[in-house]
């Protein structure tokens, strides 16, 4: 065998491994699983924080909160709704781009690469921000509202709320809207890459 052959042959053999890569792997959906691996970690921190908090490291523990106060229910809500949509939720978006990019063979490019920054950046960024305010907000509005026998202040719900609460009213909402706003950049990424993706012929 030639030089030359050798060199085709070579040649040959790389474009496949590039071809066979292209056609398994999506660039945009492994980052969104790595994005689901870094929420997945911070959702092992915060519910190690509340595991500390059970056997003294937290007072009063946040499983007195939501079973003795009604703010307590936020720090429950706040906390599912991260894993919900923060871990499950990025894991499960990483489906779609695997599916446009892989099995339609429809990858981003141009002004659909920044809808889907968007949609990472946005979404993560959002959904910490919201959940983790509401459980945090919950948690020190459950303090206050818990009976002084507990370890609480034993004020009134409506005095908390014109007090605590109405500061975190308005992070709250910038990050929920940061969110929504994120799933639709990525929903008209999605769009816009699914009405290019090519034409199967009979």
């Amino acid at each position: 065998m030639t030089d030359e052959q050798v060199d085709m042959k070579n040649l040959a053999e790389s474009i496949a491994r590039e071809i066979s890569v292209m056609a398994t792997e999506s660039k945009w959906a492994t980052r969104f699983v790595w994005a689901a691996i870094v929420q997945g970690a911070l959702s092992v921190i915060l519910t190690g924080v509340f595991i500390l908090g059970e056997i003294g490291y937290l007072a009063p523990p946040v499983s007195i909160l939501i079973s003795g106060t009604i703010p307590g229910v936020w720090v429950a809500l706040g906390y599912f709704a991260y894993i919900v949509i923060g871990v499950i939720g990025m894991a499960v978006t990483a489906l779609f781009y695997q599916y446009l990019e892989v099995n339609l063979k429809s990858p981003y490019h141009g002004g659909t690469q920044t809808l889907a920054w968007f949609h990472l950046i946005l979404s993560n960024v959002g959904v910490i921000g919201a959940t983790w305010l509401i459980i945090y907000a919950g948690y020190l509005t459950g303090i206050a509202t818990l009976p002084t026998s507990l370890g609480g202040m034993g004020l009134s719900l409506r005095e908390v709320e014109s007090v605590v609460l109405a500061r975190f009213l308005m992070p709250i909402a910038i990050s929920a809207a940061l969110t929504i706003l994120g799933i639709l950049f990525g929903g008209l990424g999605y769009v816009l890459v699914y009405r290019a993706r090519p034409k199967r012929t009979a």
